[in-house]
């Protein structure tokens, strides 16, 4: 009787262990069945899924690179400032037309440089970039005319101390307000911003001086300058806020 009852009971557990393993081997066969689908979805000639045009990996090596541009543009623009502002300290000459060439020509100088330098770490605009050109041409042409008219004002002995204290008052203060130029700039994140932003300043600094020369001096050739230097550059400030806007 105990002999049959144990195996009654043997065969039970039997029956149980074979339904487990059934079991068992019908979730594997479900879970590698799932697995190759998924495989053959991502990797079948007939998937919808697309590769990204841009892995992250090279959207970091651009951001990257646009982040080493704008540190050399803003660092070599620095320089260029701070060159320009030494450049631009003015010694008392008994003349307010001399003193205007001998400010202006620095601040020529640092107009070249600041769009050379655009060119060199920017120059992705089109349209800027011939601006920039554009800059540098005119300004470099304007440079050799005011070196001509300094040895011309010479010569001719021109002196008024009370128009150039006048013109030097105002001169002096516009020069101590720009002595932080560049951090107008630190917070840009391209260089085609910060050149603009930078080049408005700038052109400002050139139209204020070329209106205040108006008031303090009746030479000729100075207020022709003067004028000239004022019309292009506000121009030139009407077109770069044009293009940043259009950015």
């Amino acid at each position: 009787m105990n002999k049959h009852k144990n195996y009654h009971l043997y065969g039970i557990l039997t029956i149980v262990i074979l339904i487990l393993l059934v079991i068992f081997l019908s979730l594997f066969a479900s879970r590698k069945s799932t697995t190759g689908n998924s495989s053959n979805h991502n990797n079948g000639s007939g998937t919808q899924a697309s590769s990204p045009s841009s892995s992250p990996g090279t959207d970091i090596i651009k951001d990257e690179e646009d982040d080493a541009d704008i540190s050399a543009y803003l660092e070599e623009q620095d320089t260029i400032i701070s060159d320009m502002l030494a450049g631009m300290s003015v010694k008392e000459s008994g003349s307010a037309e001399f003193d205007f060439l001998i400010g202006m020509i620095p601040h020529h100088e640092a107009s070249v440089e600041l769009s050379k330098n655009y060119i060199l770490f920017g120059g992705e605009n089109k349209e800027l970039k011939k601006l920039a050109s554009n800059i540098i041409d005119n300004e470099t042409e304007e440079i050799e005319e005011m070196r001509h008219l300094i040895k011309e004002i010479q010569k001719q002995g021109i002196s008024d101390k009370k128009n150039e204290k006048n013109y030097l008052k105002f001169y002096n203060k516009m020069i101590s307000s720009h002595q932080h130029i560049g951090n107008e700039t630190e917070s840009s994140s391209n260089v085609e911003e910060a050149y603009i932003e930078g080049m408005v300043i700038h052109h400002q600094m050139a139209i204020d001086m070329s209106d205040t020369i108006l008031r303090y001096s009746n030479h000729k050739e100075i207020r022709s300058i003067a004028k000239n230097i004022i019309e292009t550059n506000k121009n030139e400030i009407t077109q770069m806020e044009e293009i940043f806007n259009n950015m």
